[in-house]
Protein backbone atom coordinates (compact mmCIF):
# COMPACT_ATOMS: atom_id res chain seq x y z
CA UNK A 1 0.00 0.00 0.00
CA UNK A 2 1.33 3.43 -0.92
CA UNK A 3 1.66 5.55 2.22
CA UNK A 4 -0.26 8.61 1.08
CA UNK A 5 -2.67 10.60 3.27
CA UNK A 6 -5.50 9.21 1.11
CA UNK A 7 -4.45 5.60 1.71
CA UNK A 8 -4.03 6.18 5.43
CA UNK A 9 -7.38 7.96 5.53
CA UNK A 10 -9.10 4.98 3.89
CA UNK A 11 -7.45 2.60 6.34
CA UNK A 12 -8.44 4.69 9.35
CA UNK A 13 -11.95 5.24 8.03
CA UNK A 14 -12.43 1.46 7.98
CA UNK A 15 -11.84 1.39 11.75
CA UNK A 16 -14.03 4.43 12.51
CA UNK A 17 -16.87 2.26 13.83
CA UNK A 18 -14.66 1.31 16.78
CA UNK A 19 -13.24 4.42 18.54
CA UNK A 20 -10.64 2.40 20.46
CA UNK A 21 -9.41 0.65 17.34
CA UNK A 22 -9.32 3.98 15.49
CA UNK A 23 -7.26 5.60 18.24
CA UNK A 24 -4.75 2.74 18.23
CA UNK A 25 -4.55 2.75 14.42
CA UNK A 26 -4.06 6.52 14.31
CA UNK A 27 -1.33 6.44 16.96
CA UNK A 28 0.48 3.63 15.14
CA UNK A 29 0.18 5.49 11.84
CA UNK A 30 2.31 8.31 13.27
CA UNK A 31 5.24 5.87 13.51
CA UNK A 32 4.98 5.21 9.78
CA UNK A 33 4.39 8.76 8.58
CA UNK A 34 3.71 11.49 11.09
CA UNK A 35 2.57 14.08 8.55
CA UNK A 36 0.36 11.58 6.72
CA UNK A 37 -1.33 10.54 9.95
CA UNK A 38 -1.86 14.18 10.92
CA UNK A 39 -3.49 15.01 7.58
CA UNK A 40 -5.62 11.87 7.62
CA UNK A 41 -6.74 12.57 11.17
CA UNK A 42 -7.69 16.12 10.23
CA UNK A 43 -9.79 14.82 7.33
CA UNK A 44 -11.55 12.35 9.64
CA UNK A 45 -12.55 15.25 11.88
CA UNK A 46 -13.51 17.48 8.96
CA UNK A 47 -15.64 14.71 7.48
CA UNK A 48 -17.28 14.23 10.90
CA UNK A 49 -16.17 10.59 10.87
CA UNK A 50 -14.33 10.85 14.18
CA UNK A 51 -14.46 13.07 17.27
CA UNK A 52 -11.82 15.82 17.44
CA UNK A 53 -10.76 14.89 20.99
CA UNK A 54 -10.22 11.26 20.02
CA UNK A 55 -8.17 12.10 16.94
CA UNK A 56 -6.02 14.74 18.62
CA UNK A 57 -5.38 12.58 21.69
CA UNK A 58 -4.34 9.61 19.54
CA UNK A 59 -2.06 11.75 17.36
CA UNK A 60 -0.35 13.38 20.33
CA UNK A 61 0.12 10.02 22.05
CA UNK A 62 1.63 8.48 18.93
CA UNK A 63 3.91 11.40 18.08
CA UNK A 64 5.21 11.91 21.62
CA UNK A 65 5.66 8.14 21.93
CA UNK A 66 7.84 8.21 18.82
CA UNK A 67 9.85 11.12 20.24
CA UNK A 68 10.49 9.17 23.44
CA UNK A 69 11.64 6.16 21.42
CA UNK A 70 14.28 8.33 19.73
CA UNK A 71 15.32 9.71 23.12
CA UNK A 72 15.68 6.11 24.38
CA UNK A 73 17.79 5.16 21.37
CA UNK A 74 20.11 8.08 22.09
CA UNK A 75 20.26 7.04 25.76
CA UNK A 76 21.17 3.47 24.79
CA UNK A 77 23.92 4.68 22.46
CA UNK A 78 25.98 5.66 25.51
CA UNK A 79 26.35 1.97 26.33
CA UNK A 80 26.33 0.39 22.87
CA UNK A 81 29.37 1.36 20.80
CA UNK A 82 28.04 -0.15 17.57
CA UNK A 83 24.85 1.89 17.93
CA UNK A 84 26.73 5.04 18.81
CA UNK A 85 28.77 4.83 15.62
CA UNK A 86 25.66 4.70 13.48
CA UNK A 87 23.83 7.65 14.98
CA UNK A 88 24.21 11.35 14.03
CA UNK A 89 25.28 12.40 17.54
CA UNK A 90 28.97 13.15 17.03
CA UNK A 91 28.46 16.74 18.17
CA UNK A 92 26.57 15.74 21.34
CA UNK A 93 29.46 16.27 23.76
CA UNK A 94 30.41 19.53 22.05
CA UNK A 95 27.01 21.11 22.63
CA UNK A 96 26.51 20.02 26.26
CA UNK A 97 27.48 23.41 27.68
CA UNK A 98 25.81 25.29 24.83
CA UNK A 99 22.52 23.58 25.66
CA UNK A 100 22.37 24.82 29.23
CA UNK A 101 19.47 27.23 29.56
CA UNK A 102 18.33 26.50 26.00
CA UNK A 103 16.89 23.00 26.42
CA UNK A 104 13.22 24.03 26.53
CA UNK A 105 13.36 26.43 23.59
CA UNK A 106 15.31 24.01 21.37
CA UNK A 107 13.00 21.10 22.14
CA UNK A 108 9.86 23.17 21.61
CA UNK A 109 10.88 24.63 18.26
CA UNK A 110 12.29 21.33 16.99
CA UNK A 111 8.71 20.04 16.80
CA UNK A 112 8.02 22.56 14.01
CA UNK A 113 11.28 21.95 12.11
CA UNK A 114 11.33 18.35 10.78
CA UNK A 115 14.97 18.35 9.72
CA UNK A 116 16.14 19.01 13.29
CA UNK A 117 14.13 16.43 15.23
CA UNK A 118 16.19 13.27 14.82
CA UNK A 119 19.52 14.68 15.91
CA UNK A 120 17.91 16.75 18.68
CA UNK A 121 16.03 13.88 20.31
CA UNK A 122 18.97 11.50 19.97
CA UNK A 123 21.32 14.07 21.47
CA UNK A 124 19.05 14.78 24.43
CA UNK A 125 18.90 11.06 25.13
CA UNK A 126 22.65 10.58 24.62
CA UNK A 127 23.40 13.38 27.08
CA UNK A 128 20.80 11.84 29.41
CA UNK A 129 19.04 15.11 30.01
CA UNK A 130 15.84 14.88 32.04
CA UNK A 131 13.30 12.53 30.44
CA UNK A 132 10.50 14.19 32.41
CA UNK A 133 11.45 17.61 31.08
CA UNK A 134 11.82 16.20 27.57
CA UNK A 135 8.38 14.57 27.71
CA UNK A 136 6.61 17.62 29.14
CA UNK A 137 8.08 20.03 26.57
CA UNK A 138 7.48 17.71 23.63
CA UNK A 139 3.90 17.05 24.75
CA UNK A 140 3.22 20.80 25.00
CA UNK A 141 4.75 21.48 21.57
CA UNK A 142 2.91 18.53 20.04
CA UNK A 143 -0.41 19.72 21.47
CA UNK A 144 0.08 23.15 19.90
CA UNK A 145 0.99 21.62 16.53
CA UNK A 146 -1.66 18.89 16.40
CA UNK A 147 -4.56 20.92 17.75
CA UNK A 148 -3.80 23.83 15.42
CA UNK A 149 -3.53 21.65 12.32
CA UNK A 150 -6.51 19.40 13.05
CA UNK A 151 -8.90 22.23 13.91
CA UNK A 152 -7.79 24.49 11.07
CA UNK A 153 -7.78 21.82 8.35
CA UNK A 154 -11.06 20.30 9.48
CA UNK A 155 -12.70 23.72 9.36
CA UNK A 156 -11.33 24.29 5.85
CA UNK A 157 -12.80 20.96 4.81
CA UNK A 158 -16.20 21.87 6.26
CA UNK A 159 -16.10 25.29 4.60
CA UNK A 160 -15.65 23.66 1.19
CA UNK A 161 -18.16 20.88 1.82
CA UNK A 162 -20.56 22.53 -0.63
CA UNK A 163 -18.42 21.43 -3.59
CA UNK A 164 -18.63 17.78 -2.54
CA UNK A 165 -16.99 15.69 0.15
CA UNK A 166 -14.17 14.38 -2.04
CA UNK A 167 -13.22 17.79 -3.41
CA UNK A 168 -13.48 19.40 0.03
CA UNK A 169 -11.12 16.76 1.43
CA UNK A 170 -8.71 17.32 -1.47
CA UNK A 171 -8.65 21.09 -0.85
CA UNK A 172 -8.12 20.57 2.86
CA UNK A 173 -5.35 18.01 2.28
CA UNK A 174 -3.58 20.33 -0.17
CA UNK A 175 -3.66 23.20 2.32
CA UNK A 176 -2.40 20.88 5.06
CA UNK A 177 0.57 19.84 2.91
CA UNK A 178 1.42 23.48 2.20
CA UNK A 179 1.28 24.33 5.90
CA UNK A 180 3.52 21.40 6.79
CA UNK A 181 6.02 22.43 4.11
CA UNK A 182 6.16 26.14 4.85
CA UNK A 183 5.76 26.24 8.64
CA UNK A 184 9.40 25.18 9.25
CA UNK A 185 10.60 27.99 6.98
CA UNK A 186 8.56 30.54 8.94
CA UNK A 187 9.53 29.18 12.35
CA UNK A 188 13.22 29.11 11.41
CA UNK A 189 13.20 32.91 11.18
CA UNK A 190 11.99 33.30 14.76
CA UNK A 191 14.80 34.69 16.91
CA UNK A 192 14.31 31.96 19.53
CA UNK A 193 14.26 29.08 17.06
CA UNK A 194 17.78 27.81 17.63
CA UNK A 195 18.81 24.26 16.71
CA UNK A 196 21.81 22.06 17.47
CA UNK A 197 23.29 23.16 14.14
CA UNK A 198 23.58 26.64 15.64
CA UNK A 199 25.85 25.23 18.34
CA UNK A 200 28.40 24.13 15.74
CA UNK A 201 28.13 27.47 13.94
CA UNK A 202 28.69 29.45 17.12
CA UNK A 203 31.57 27.17 18.08
CA UNK A 204 33.18 27.73 14.67
CA UNK A 205 32.82 31.51 14.93
CA UNK A 206 34.18 31.60 18.47
CA UNK A 207 37.17 29.46 17.56
CA UNK A 208 37.80 31.48 14.46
Amino acid sequence: MTLTPEAIFAWLEATAHDPFALAIALALATFVTEDGALIAGSLLVGGEIAAPALVMSALVAGIVGGDIVLYAVGWSAREIRALRRRLPIKQAKKVRNWLRGRETVILFFSRFMPGTRLVTYLTFGFLRLSLVHFTVVMTAACLVWVVSIVLFISQIQKAFSGIGGTYAALVAATIAVLIIIFTPKLVRHHKSAKTLDDAELESTLNNG
